[in-house]
């Protein structure tokens, strides 16, 4: 089976025209590999290759548990390109993790996702890995949703609009390597699951409906995916996350044949991301006493370390360990396990992230909305 990302070749480290980035040296052949025999060779050969490294390009790399998978993916030779939000939040990417290719891509923003795609289909040599990990999350207290540049409700129109379109654009390069797309979904998207809804409100549970809302420009109209017309934070965030769930398993079937690998994960909760700072706005001193318990006391929120190498695995774990198509996630919340050999394996998604016929009408409606043909 493949063994990580793609197909295994001599590594080529993609260097955008920005200096920032440090080429990674080649990997060199042992000056005793001659003397070698054979079968000793082989192993070794095959050892390396299954080391080789890995081109990875990811979003939201500047905080959270992408800035933490990405130090540890250099660290262990990999190549990473930080697409952030902004040069700014790029350069701090390259900063906290040490190393990598700065690259704007703003997922708010679907022409800026437009220009990252193209820049790096054009210049980087491959691209072995994907991974789909920026997200923003609302208010609670919010009436009314912030909008993306194009008009989306911003929740979903950057952890799923944007994903699907930077990932549909990437696709012939990521078919070109065999290469893998990691998608970073969230226990949430279950209503039955831990925190999969607000204080036991079905109200606030994830549910797509007739999809009638998934890309709705600001118009006095529907503001959530299922056609709402009345505003929900909470909700908005869980439906993103099942849209990442539905995504995952439909670029899976779609994908798969061509060779590219689609495999997602539940990275936990993790209360110092990014994704707590409208928690934090809205009621500073609840959110610090529930990050604290979650954290110190009960234990069933991990450090961003557990999320950065969960995200680290499987940008990298072989196939015989994390097939395509999983959906993978900790035995408990209280369980720091980040491979498979230690408890975070396959789970079950929710009722509704089960449903194959609603996964290819989201497919089809986010093509339409993002303007791309049906059938992509």
């Amino acid at each position: 089976g493949r063994a990580r990302g793609g197909r295994r070749r001599s590594p080529e480290t993609f260097v955008p025209t920005n200096p920032a980035h440090r080429r990674l040296p080649r990997r060199a052949t042992p000056c005793n590999a001659h003397h070698m025999p054979p079968t000793a060779l082989l192993l070794l050969l095959l050892g390396l290759a299954r080391s080789a490294a890995l081109q990875i390009a990811i979003t939201g790399s500047n905080s959270g548990i992408g800035a933490s998978a990405s130090k540890m993916l250099l660290e262990r030779g990999h190549s990473v390109i930080h697409a952030c939000r902004t040069a700014e939040a790029a350069a701090e990417a390259v900063a906290l993790a040490g190393g990598g290719a700065p690259m704007v891509c703003d997922l708010a923003d679907l022409q800026s996702v437009r220009r990252f795609a193209a820049s790096l289909s054009a210049e980087a040599p491959a691209l072995d890995v994907l991974c789909l990990n920026a997200g923003v999350s609302p208010s609670r207290k919010a009436e009314v949703p912030a909008r993306t540049r194009d008009g989306f409700e911003e929740t979903v129109g950057v952890n799923h609009i944007g994903h699907f379109l930077l990932a549909s654009l990437l696709e012939p390069v990521l078919t070109r390597s065999e290469g893998t797309v990691v998608v970073t979904a969230s226990g949430v998207h279950d209503p039955d699951a831990p925190g999969g809804t607000v204080q036991g409100d079905p109200a606030t549970g994830a549910t797509l409906g007739d999809l009638s809302g998934l890309g709705a420009v600001d118009g006095g109209g529907a503001v959530m995916v299922d056609g709402a017309t009345a505003y929900c934070g909470a909700k908005a965030y869980h439906d993103s996350k099942l849209c990442n769930v539905l995504f995952a398993a439909e670029a899976a079937r779609r994908w798969g044949g061509g060779g590219v690998a689609v495999r997602a994960f539940n990275p936990g909760l993790i209360t110092s991301t990014g994704l707590f700072r409208a928690a934090r706005r809205d009621n500073f001193l609840s959110a610090a006493l529930f990050s604290f318990v979650a954290t110190s006391v009960a234990r069933f929120s991990q450090p961003v370390e557990v999320g950065g190498a969960r995200l680290a695995y499987l940008a990298t774990a072989p196939e015989e360990e994390v097939p395509p198509g999983s959906y993978l996630s900790a035995p408990a919340a209280t369980s720091a396990a980040a491979t498979v050999a230690d408890g975070f394996g396959p789970a079950a998604v929710s009722r509704e992230a089960q449903d194959k016929e609603l996964a290819a009408r989201l497919w089809e409606r986010s093509s339409a909305v993002v303007g791309l043909g049906v059938g992509v």
